[in-house]
């Protein structure tokens, strides 16, 4: 009885087990934002009621405003299918994708290069002091733009319209008569794109496969089934790695005492804010000490996802390292190694350019900081939370 009941005892609701999922993989996923600027002019009629508004001392000055459409929220991101594409404003594919080969982080990969027409309606309308609408223009914009994607066969793309701005640059007040016949009109679209394919998963993040065909019944002929085959990923594009550490913050000290020259050198520095190398941010600016021959100012202009290391430092402490590419201020292009440590006694930084030879043409030595600060930070990576 002991033995059978101990059987009988449900198994913990929150216990793990292998499943196999279907969900939407996400091959590629962007943002970004493009303009287009039109003029818009107003017809006789309107010019009529907008001088008519100013010649009412009670109705002046009148104002334009611009009104553009209600545009889906950004989450959910697979959004409402009926606000992906409306009467207003829609996003649309223009022709077929064309496979391309495109240099990412020194190699080249493969990937596909499609074009994206975004199109919307823009109403502005002319109210006088009190909020009444004295007359209204409707016109359109449109911005046809080229993406490079990972969007391999067996994919679907995805693309919507965040959200739609609309500035008149040209001044938005009428104070007096004569009317203006015309006026310009900048429209900005904010743009998500993702490509999908529906895939099966073995949670945790780990591809699936179907079950052996293992049950059988007489059958006539015997016949193969294809193969299922996912569609190719492109892990070089798609997603990017995390990066391990962070490193923020505005500092300066002199150079070191195995420096190429003497003076000080301060940085500014954004690296791998939430993680992700995306829209990273490093600076230099270089004063020497015996005069300015030789100041300079350094701006990063890529960097090297492979080169990045954090590891412990002495003294409990954590030491960053990156290396990538960038310009001077007088538009000479160099290699950079950039390490940074932080820990309880002090913060030190170090700077080394490298030029199209291999030679180091500057070295700062092992910079103290003496002003500002630079916080280097852990990240959390998936090795954090693995399950054993």
């Amino acid at each position: 009885m002991g033995l059978n009941h101990k059987k009988s005892i449900p198994k913990a609701t929150n216990s793990l087990q292998e499943e196999c999922i279907r969900v939407q993989k996400v091959y590629d996923w962007l943002t970004d934002t493009f303009s287009v600027t039109k003029q818009v002019s107003f017809n006789p009629e309107q010019i009529r009621r907008i001088e008519e508004a100013l010649a009412d001392p009670a109705r002046r000055p009148l104002r334009l405003t611009c009104q553009t459409p209600v545009t889906p929220p950004v989450f959910p991101l697979n959004g409402d299918e009926t606000m992906a594409a409306t009467e207003t404003f829609m996003c649309e594919q223009v022709g077929d994708k064309r496979d391309v080969t495109v240099s990412l982080n020194g190699s080249f990969v493969e990937a596909q290069l499609v074009e994206l027409l975004f199109t919307s309606e823009v109403e502005v309308a002319v109210v006088d002091r009190n909020g009444k609408v004295v007359t209204c223009v409707r016109t359109d914009a449109s911005v046809l733009e080229p993406f490079v994607l990972c969007y391999p066969d067996g994919t679907d793309l995805f693309c919507r319209i965040t959200r739609i701005l609309c500035k008149i640059p040209t001044g938005t007040v009428i104070l007096n008569s004569p009317a203006p016949r015309s006026f310009t009109v900048t429209i900005t679209f904010c743009v998500d794109i993702q490509i999908e394919a529906e895939v099966k998963l073995e949670v945790l993040a780990k591809f699936c496969a179907p079950r052996n065909n293992d049950l059988s019944a007489e059958e006539d002929e015997m016949f193969a089934c294809p193969e299922i085959v996912f569609p190719a990923q492109c892990p070089d594009i798609f997603p990017r790695p995390s990066c391990d550490c962070s490193v923020s913050g505005e500092a300066s000290g002199y150079t070191g005492s195995n420096a190429t020259e003497k003076g000080r050198l301060g940085v500014l520095a954004e690296i791998c804010q939430n993680c992700s190398l995306s829209d990273s941010s490093l600076q230099f600016t270089f004063d020497q000490e015996d005069g300015d021959m030789n100041n300079f100012s350094f701006t990063a202009d890529s960097f090297d996802q492979d080169s990045l290391v954090c590891e412990p430092s002495e003294g409990k402490g954590l030491k960053f390292t990156v290396s990538g590419t960038g310009t001077t201020d007088e538009g000479e292009e160099f290699d950079f190694n950039f390490a940074t440590v932080s820990k309880h006694s002090g913060t030190l930084f170090q700077l080394q350019l490298v030029n199209e030879r291999g030679v180091t043409v500057f070295e700062s030595g092992i910079v103290k900081v003496e002003e500002g600060t630079l916080e280097v930070e852990n990240c959390v990576s998936f090795d954090d939370i693995k399950m054993k």
